[in-house]
């Protein structure tokens, strides 16, 4: 008996070259508990129902086509330095997710698959300087998401192994959460062509994948000193303001469909990715201030409820979450041209605000992709 356990569980990303002729880079991205994996079958029922002295009542049912497979995963945001350049576990879904393709390792190799100016591309995927490694929406206006991009669940308990690839894979969604009292962390989910059972042969590349910030127990964003600073800059003079915040979210869905042939006799496979529109949203909370004379969350809620005429309210917004302390870990969320609903007030033991924000292109363009940037820092 082989029995295969969660707590066993690596997960893998593979990037493959452009005509899927081999692997070119793999990373290793721990997870946590409850991630999932899976490819259903859709169906269509055929019943008889026929009266009559002997009648007939029967079901048949037919598979129509296999759905595309779904995967989802949470892993702890890791900033890491090396070379003063900072990298991360995560930064391959992240690729994934904004529509990068390729991959350019620059040497030396300073230990660990850790590079001096590691970069995906198209080159507007994500950018590299002393201390950060920002990710941006630039080339993400796709019809279709790359699809050079695979992710292996492996089980390995000695001799004991089993592995899944879901072939053709895309990030559909990201969202970070984070708490006063936790760690801050992203939840990941996607679709793929179609799900692989490698059983037990152990793809090659694995023993070589870049394990970048996978084994430190410093690169863990701890949420207590989470703060976001904004200005709202469709008045003047700008409004600013200035808040401590207690948690958050904020996600990004690409909105992907595949599309399936409906071929009558046969079981028909997923075909390609199908891009949506892009959605970036997420919320702020925070304990209900109002200290008026120093811009906190009470003088937020006071002048959001007042404006009654304003159509979209454009704020420039940094949420930083882990604070904003040099040489920690860190992430910084940049949405230049954020809109903001009116608060909701929460009656508890104190009062606090949960503030909703939407990324939106600036100036209405709908051709932009400046809804927001994703900072890491370290």
């Amino acid at each position: 008996m082989a029995l295969q356990f969660q707590r066993n569980a690596d997960v893998y990303i593979e990037l493959m070259d452009t005509a899927r002729a081999g692997v070119t880079e793999t990373w290793k991205v721990p997870v946590l508990e409850g991630f999932s994996f899976s490819q259903a079958v859709n169906s269509s029922e055929i019943t008889v129902n026929e009266a009559g002295e002997t009648s007939r009542r029967a079901r048949l049912l037919f598979n129509d086509s296999l759905a595309p497979a779904e995967w989802s995963f949470s892993t702890y945001i890791r900033p890491e330095v090396g070379d003063g350049t900072v990298v991360a576990p995560e930064m391959a879904l992240w690729a994934m997710l904004m529509g990068g393709k390729d991959y350019t390792p620059n040497s030396p190799d300073l230990g660990g698959g850790i590079y001096n100016n590691d970069t995906f591309s198209p080159s507007a995927t994500n950018a590299t300087a002393v201390g950060t490694n920002t990710f941006g929406f630039g080339t993400s206006n796709l019809s279709a998401m790359p699809d050079n991009w695979n992710v292996v669940f492996a089980f390995e308990d000695g001799t004991n192994k089993q592995y899944f690839r879901m072939n053709k894979a895309v990030v559909n969604s990201a969202s970070i959460d984070f708490d006063i009292d936790g760690i801050a962390t992203i939840s990941w989910s996607g679709f793929a062509q179609d799900l692989e059972d490698l059983q037990t042969s152990t793809p090659t590349n694995l023993a070589s994948a870049i394990t970048t910030g996978t084994t430190g127990s410093d690169n863990f964003i701890r949420n207590r000193i989470s703060t976001v600073t904004m200005n709202r800059t469709d008045t003047s003079p700008d409004d600013a303001y200035s808040i401590v915040l207690t948690g958050g979210s904020f996600s990004v869905e690409n909105n992907i469909t595949f599309l399936t042939p409906e071929e009558l006799g046969n079981v028909n496979s997923p075909l390609a990715n199908i891009t949506g529109a892009r959605t970036i949203t997420g919320s702020l909370n925070c304990y209900f201030d109002n200290d008026q004379a120093n811009s906190k969350s009470g003088e937020l809620f006071a002048d959001l409820v007042a404006d009654t005429t304003t159509i979209r309210n454009v704020f420039d917004m940094a949420v930083n979450v882990g604070g904003e302390t040099a040489s920690t870990p860190r992430l910084s969320l940049d949405l230049p041209t954020a809109h903001l609903e009116i608060p909701v007030i929460n009656v508890e033991d104190l009062l606090t605000l949960e503030v909703t924000f939407h990324g939106q292109v600036a100036s209405g363009d709908v051709d932009s992709t400046d809804e927001a940037t994703i900072i890491y820092k370290a």
